[in-house]
């Protein structure tokens, strides 16, 4: 007579199907078009849980987008990528300003993390007038490929990384752009090309490609991006390439900033926010 058992799965193929779920859950592909940009971004990670984080948030007109690498790999950082996408969504829900929304997570990463992490970022703030608000904390330059002159050039912001130093404010600046302009946001994964090329040769890579085929689809250009770099040599970190165009004619008068002015509903906003920074952080101490 035969005889059928269940199997359960094995510890080893639970814990890659967990990773592998975690991973897609954190870090989809991304793709966006809106009235003022189109977006694409894709995140290869070294490791079955990597370390960086690409997001997007849209509210009318109003978009913000970041990348986040976040030091080391596995669960610690799967776990760190989860609650700094969590604490970035629930601050743009509560119209949190962006360089106040990275400030006050630079105040709690000390407290829900160890020691030695740590996260840099850079994010841009759309909000449909000829000017993107810029944030940068630790993270590889911004390279930006101007269509009227049909150049490329590099925005940097000289901030410590996120988890450090828990009294820095974030500063932001503002980078006029126009109608065609391509913004690339990446990770140091994807402009460190192998043992010898260093950070500015895979920045000059991937400004080379932006300047020669930035009339392409964007799915194309992501394509052209990761084709370049393979040929540099194996993947030593992970790899994220956010692309954003901007679909805007300059010049057009700016529309409304989308914060709330009333000063009431503002205070209570920050309440709330306050509060939530908090608890988190008791939670994880507690833990």
């Amino acid at each position: 007579m035969n005889s059928v058992y269940e199997t359960s799965p094995s510890p080893v193929v639970e814990n890659i199907t967990f990773a592998t779920e975690m991973q897609s859950t954190l870090v989809p592909p991304l793709r966006y078009r809106g009235d003022c940009i189109e977006a694409l971004g894709q995140c290869i990670p070294k490791d079955q849980i990597g370390g960086d984080l690409m997001d997007l948030v849209a509210d009318g007109l109003e978009v913000i987008t970041y990348v986040a690498d976040v030091s080391g790999h596995g669960l610690r950082a799967g776990v760190l990528m989860g609650m700094i996408k969590t604490a970035m969504r629930y601050g743009l829900l509560l119209r949190r300003p962006l360089k106040n929304l990275v400030t006050d997570l630079n105040r709690v990463l000390p407290q829900v993390k160890q020691p030695s992490m740590f996260v840099t970022m850079a994010a841009l703030r759309f909000d449909g007038s000829e000017e993107m608000e810029y944030v940068s904390a630790g993270h590889v330059p911004l390279l930006h490929f101007r269509k009227r002159s049909n150049d490329v050039v590099r925005h940097y912001a000289q901030q410590h990384p996120l988890g450090l130093l828990a009294g820095d404010d974030c500063v932001s600046s503002r980078i006029r752009f126009d109608t065609g302009d391509i913004l690339l946001l990446p990770t140091d994964g994807a402009v460190e090309l192998g043992e010898e090329l260093g950070t500015d040769e895979g920045l000059e890579v991937l400004a080379r490609t932006m300047r020669n085929f930035n009339k392409n689809p964007l799915p194309e250009i992501l394509e052209l991006f990761q084709r370049a770099i393979n040929r540099r040599g194996a993947q030593l970190d992970d790899r994220t390439l956010l692309l954003v165009r901007a679909l805007r004619s300059a010049g057009q008068p700016p529309i409304r900033q989308l914060h709330l002015n009333d000063s009431a509903c503002c205070e209570a906003l920050e309440t709330t926010w306050n509060r939530m920074l908090a608890e988190l952080a008791a939670g994880l101490a507690d833990d």
